[in-house]
């Protein structure tokens, strides 16, 4: 008896442990609520963070929006892309956010895109839950599924179950999204973990496509922590407290209007400010394209709403508008041969300074003083800078994506292909006597059906496949001697995958680009 007993306990342990094993495969969240083939985010925060009760937060809502007077915005600027919204208590941070999404009352968007940091748990790269819907007091939110899918396809967005399983970030904005906007729309939510500067660039690369006229895209992030629960200190805690975190607010502000990821990181670096809205603002200024215009709506503190600057957090809501859609910009004409002659003249600028100083550290603004700037190159592009010595590659780096405005893109890239190009060691001053300096403007990419209707010699060619990507410009394979099998092959190889994967599962996009060659010390009427 005692033997089939002990028979019996030892089968049932197995089997409650082979069902543990199988489930540790699944994401899961603590209160997950699943039901034919739906799982659903519950809120951890409401009750807490803003009124659990649907009544109750509905009349909270047309109270804080009603009272909300924000900025007047410029209709002629165009149609509200992306907003920067705080995600506090509703009681702290609710009337600047209400004051934001005011200027969205009753419009239509088939996707609503969150970005918001993750306070709870580290991660690296980004975040979307594997959820179908998120739920609120106001009722259930499907997910895009299918941009999720499209985004978890490239190395940099992961399915972290911990990472949303208490975060608010992301949910503080729902309630004010679901009052205001008209019904029918989708979240795709996106968490920032820790990622590099090439990483944000990267993800606005794979964001950018989603982001259509259909599409809003959501800043979540509060600016400056102040006080001894923030482990900031600054300056002390004095009559002036609430203006030198103004100064430090504003400070970041101004990286924002300028659209300028590196000033902004610099800003950083330099006030220490401890702002969460860090990540997504730097995946936000990847985005923007030069004709956003931004307002900002409302500033506000805690310290101010509550008369006690011991511990204080900055809250900022913000508006971005452009003519068009965040996800097509206007392609950059051809280019005269002064304006050629332009960028070529700023590339070796700046290859003599990045190099005689050894730093990455360059200043688009001292580059470009002196110059007169046409219109045209201040329009954003896909740009690359090539290094050549005595015939032999020396550094190559650039842009295919027109993130940027291209004098700018050619500055940053001149650098790169300088001092980052992670083939070759950084080029040294006794190396740039007769180095030849190439420009390349690239056209707006033009997804094609297939490889065949890639022109050796006429295209450059982009390779995509489970979530890696590679590219070569049109002079690549004559160059080489390549046909077009033998240049597919070595793209593949370079996007790290099988010299035939090209055959089966790969998407490909063409471009064309511009040239303009000249050694760098060739005199300025041949460059």
């Amino acid at each position: 008896m005692k033997k089939t007993l002990s028979a019996s306990l030892i089968a049932l342990i197995f089997y409650l442990g082979a069902i543990s094993d199988n489930l540790a495969w699944m994401p899961r969240y603590p209160g997950t609520l699943q039901a034919s083939g739906k799982s659903v985010r519950p809120s951890p925060i409401a009750g807490s963070w803003y009124p659990g009760e649907p009544k109750k937060l509905n009349s909270y809502l047309d109270r804080m929006i009603h009272e909300a007077e924000p900025e007047a915005l410029a209709p002629e600027a165009g149609k509200i892309r992306a907003l920067i919204l705080p995600h506090a208590g509703y009681r702290y941070s609710g009337a600047t956010a209400a004051a934001g999404i005011k200027h969205l009352s009753g419009q239509s968007f088939k996707r609503v895109v969150v970005v918001g940091p993750g306070h709870r748990f580290g991660f690296k790269g980004f975040s979307t839950p594997q959820v179908t819907h998120y739920q609120t007091p106001l009722g259930e939110i499907p997910l895009d599924r299918e941009a999720q899918q499209q985004l978890l396809s490239h190395p940099l967005f992961n399915a972290i179950p911990q990472a949303h399983q208490r975060e608010h970030s992301i949910e503080m904005t729902l309630p004010l999204l679901q009052k205001t906007l008209s019904k029918g729309w989708k979240l795709l939510p996106i968490l920032v973990g820790r990622v590099s500067a090439k990483g944000y660039a990267e993800a606005a690369l794979q964001l950018k496509p989603l982001l259509d006229e259909e599409t809003l895209l959501i800043i979540s992030g509060d600016f400056t922590h102040y006080g001894p629960n923030y482990d900031f200190l600054p300056f002390p805690k004095d009559d002036q407290v609430a203006q030198n975190i103004r100064k430090l607010d504003m400070g970041a502000w101004e990286q924002i209007v300028a659209r300028d990821p590196d000033g902004f990181q610099n800003h950083r670096r330099e006030s220490q400010i401890t702002a969460c809205a860090h990540g997504p603002v730097m995946l936000l200024l990847n985005l923007l394209p030069p004709d956003t215009t931004p307002t900002l709506v409302q500033y506000d503190t805690s310290g101010q709403l509550t008369d006690d600057f011991t511990n204080s957090v900055s809250y900022l809501s913000a508006t971005f508008q452009t003519p068009h859609p965040l996800s097509t910009l206007p392609p950059v004409a051809d280019l005269s041969e002064t304006e050629m002659r332009l960028l070529h003249q700023l590339a070796t600028r700046t290859l003599k300074e990045a190099v005689a100083k050894g730093t990455q550290k360059i200043s688009v603004a001292d580059i470009a003083r002196g110059f007169d700037i046409p219109e045209r190159l201040k329009q954003p592009s896909g740009a690359f800078v090539t290094l050549k010595k005595e015939g032999n590659l020396r550094g190559c780096i650039g842009a295919i994506w027109p993130t940027q405005p291209l004098y700018q893109a050619v500055i940053k890239n001149a650098v790169n292909a300088a001092l980052r190009d992670h083939r070759f060691r950084p080029v040294q001053k006794s190396e740039l006597a007769g180095m030849e300096v190439e420009v390349s403007v690239l056209s707006p990419m033009k997804a094609i059906d297939s490889a065949q209707e890639f022109q050796v010699g006429e295209h450059g060619i982009l390779l995509t496949k489970r979530g890696r990507r590679a590219v070569y410009l049109p002079e690549v394979a004559p160059e080489q001697g390549w046909d077009r099998e033998t240049t597919l092959g070595y793209l593949s190889r370079k996007a790290g995958l099988p010299t035939t994967a090209w055959k089966q599962g790969a998407t490909f996009e063409i471009f064309t680009s511009q040239k303009w060659s000249a050694p760098f010390d060739a005199p300025e009427s041949e460059k």
